[in-house]
């Protein structure tokens, strides 16, 4: 057998469990559409059911995707902070290039308007 033999098992299970799960939704479709379900639940805001048929707007996506990159980037400094005695200059400067290209990532979406709110 081969190193990878895990792995492809691994593998074949999720295609077999992913596509058992999709068949069984499309024999079983959901299909609530009672009127409780656009009551407000905790927060007292009464649901816009005309809201569910339209498209949200790109910004939508635009802020989270925005919100993602900036999330990904404390992931990478936390353990650097953590053991940036350790590791010298080189990797001081490396982190130093890094942040310069995310805050111009940052300074570019704040020129073209991504971070207003309308």
């Amino acid at each position: 057998m081969s190193d990878f033999s895990a792995v492809y098992i691994y593998f074949t299970l999720i295609l077999i469990v992913t596509l058992a799960v999709l068949a069984i939704s499309l024999l079983f479709p959901s299909k609530k559409n009672a009127p409780a379900k656009f009551l407000p639940y905790e927060s007292g805001i009464q649901t816009h059911t005309d809201l569910l048929h339209k498209r949200f707007p790109m910004r939508h996506y635009l802020v989270a995707l925005t919100f993602l990159i900036f999330d990904v980037e404390v992931i990478f400094l936390y353990p650097w902070a953590v053991v940036a005695k350790e590791i010298g200059p080189f990797a001081f400067y490396e982190m130093l290039f890094f942040l310069v290209i995310v805050l111009a990532g940052f300074a570019y979406v704040w020129k073209k308007g991504g971070l207003q709110w309308e």
